[in-house]
């Protein structure tokens, strides 16, 4: 490898280290950063191949609240370069990739809970100067250890994994392991599947789960056919179901209108009341809005987003707080503990800048009471946003995007960034203005509206689900059963032909089915992860799967 390349992989995997730290713009999925890494070495087919293949494993590879799912920029990076510089094929690399993966979120835990604490600390003391700068620049810092978690084994591996030296080692390995992880790597992706239904967890629509399962299995009908007619049934489910129930009190609101003052108009004087004395702009807003592109580099163990929070809302404090002291006191108000889905917190951002323009402005309102608002709603828009997004919004255009790449198709990879980039700027845009404007009057509507969307984009979400498990599981049992002769020819009948008899792709959905039933009797990923690895070894061994 030349000494460009190596320095264009120290980037690139620094990229999707700080990615695995943000979760904002996706470049830590193994879709992205697979086929960065196969850009960047010269085989961008083989990268993509590599990342479809692992990102469907990691599909349900979630970060929720405290919880660190293993590290998926570290498994889709090596996979990608065991695939490429070590000439492995993709079932082998990412066989070894995803053990590396459960090593890389051990050393995630160790650096949010030591370094990023420590680094935190650094800016209480900045808060406690008034330096907002300080603050800023400690935010930023913990970006490196981030980067240098991924980077560093990356490029141990691309230096030590060249085709002679792998091959020496897995000749050495016996075909029972090698083989047995190809086979493995067939049917890992279900940990994914049943990961994200545990987290949906919404068992009267699992119906629609079997309907998209029964169509790709009975059809040829593409991932993102299927996706289309998965929006076409929450679309009906919404109209009939949803809709319809929601009538009678939206009726109900309109009459209690009728009879008394419209709040709206309320709102809207309100609004024009404190205009009057307002010194926020758009422009100050927009600053916020950068800024959050950059949100979660320095979540930490201690206090969580503390100090993401407080890096976010400084252009709205330095505008309103002119003195060092009111400035300190603003700073310290926010790098208390805090915590919710980075996609939501700009509704949290917006109402908080409406609070603080308040207090700097006419003194209604104290600190508590702003802080109090955050750790009211940081609870539920965590609830709303880890399985909306997380749940059903990434996987799906993760689904989508991993289907194409699976020919090495670039517009896999592409499309997944776009979308989910698209629909991560809308709400970090939106969500901050319109909750600035209205104030607390979002709150409600949040909480009216949320739940109906929830339910909606579920089905989605278990029709696509129920379509992966048919299309991209595969499970083999070459067992013979019996043998007969016809025109002349031997025919071998196998206990897989017998099963697809009944229904093909049934062990492929019971697989499923039994690590959703494992997850939820709290059985770790990992160690569903790992019983499956031995699975496909001991299975090959013995001759029950192939």
């Amino acid at each position: 490898m030349t000494i460009t390349k190596f320095i264009l992989l120290f980037i690139v995997t620094s990229i999707s280290g700080i990615g695995a730290a943000a979760e904002e713009y996706q470049t830590h999925r193994p879709l992205i950063a697979s086929t960065l890494v196969g850009f960047v070495l010269g085989d961008i087919k083989t990268g993509i191949i590599v990342g479809a293949s692992m990102e469907l494993i990691a599909l349900g590879w979630m970060t929720i609240g405290a919880s660190v799912p293993p590290d998926p920029a570290m498994a889709g990076a090596i996979a990608a370069i065991l695939a490429i510089i070590g000439k492995q094929n993709t079932g082998v690399a990412i066989s070894i990739a995803v053990p590396v993966a459960v090593a890389g979120q051990v050393l995630q835990i160790a650096q949010k809970s030591t370094i990023d604490v420590a680094i935190m600390h650094w800016a209480d003391k900045f808060a406690e100067r008034g330096c907002a700068k300080g603050i800023t620049a400690m935010h930023f810092l913990t970006a490196i250890p981030s980067a240098l978690r991924v980077a560093v084994p990356s490029l141990m591996v691309a230096y030590f994994a060249n085709a002679s030296y792998v091959k020496v080692i897995l000749d050495e390995m016996p075909k029972s392991i090698t083989i047995g992880l190809q086979i493995a790597s067939g049917f890992l992706v279900v940990v994914g599947y049943a990961m994200i239904m545990q987290l949906l967890n919404v068992n009267e629509l699992l119906p629609f789960f079997f309907i998209g399962f029964l169509i790709m299995t009975f059809t040829k009908m593409t991932l993102v056919g299927l996706a289309i007619l998965g929006a076409s049934f929450a679309a009906i489910f919404y109209v009939y179901f949803i809709r319809d129930n929601s009538k009678s009190s939206i009726r109900g609101r309109k009459i209690r209108a009728t009879d008394e003052k419209n709040p709206d108009i309320d709102m809207e004087n309100e609004t024009a009341e404190v205009n009057e004395s307002v010194k926020l702009e758009r422009k100050d807003l927009l600053k916020v809005f950068w800024r959050m592109q950059f949100y979660q580099i320095s979540w930490n163990y201690e206090r969580m987003q503390n100090l993401c929070y407080c890096y976010s809302i400084i252009p709205i404090l330095k505008k309103l707080y002119k003195t060092k002291d009111s400035l300190s006191e603003a700073l310290k108000r926010h790098m208390e503990y805090f915590n919710t889905h980075q996609f939501t917190v700009p509704i949290i951002l917006g109402i908080n800048a409406a609070m603080e323009e308040v207090k700097a402005n006419e003194g209604k309102i104290d600190g508590e009471v702003i802080t109090g608002l955050k750790v009211a709603l940081m609870g539920p828009l965590a609830g709303l946003g880890d399985p909306i997004f997380w749940g059903i919004l990434r996987p799906m255009t993760a689904a989508i995007g991993a289907g194409i790449g699976l020919s090495g198709n670039v517009l896999g990879p592409v499309i997944f960034f776009v979308i989910i980039n698209a629909i991560r700027l809308v709400m970090r845009y939106y969500g901050l203005m319109i909750p600035y404007y209205q104030g607390i009057n979002m709150i409600t509507s949040i909480k009216d509206v949320m739940p109906k969307i929830m339910k909606t984009v579920t089905v989605l979400a278990y029709t696509v689900m129920g379509g992966l498990v048919a299309r991209w599981t595969a499970i083999n049992v070459p067992i013979q059963l019996y043998s007969y002769r016809t025109g002349g020819k031997l025919v071998i009948v196998t206990v897989q032909q017998q099963l697809d008899a009944i229904m093909p792709n049934l062990l492929p959905l019971l697989l499923t089915f039994f690590i959703y039933w494992l997850l939820r009797r709290k059985v770790s990923p990992i160690i569903c992860i790992i019983g499956l690895m031995l699975l496909g070894i001991i299975g090959y061994t013995l001759g029950v799967l192939g």
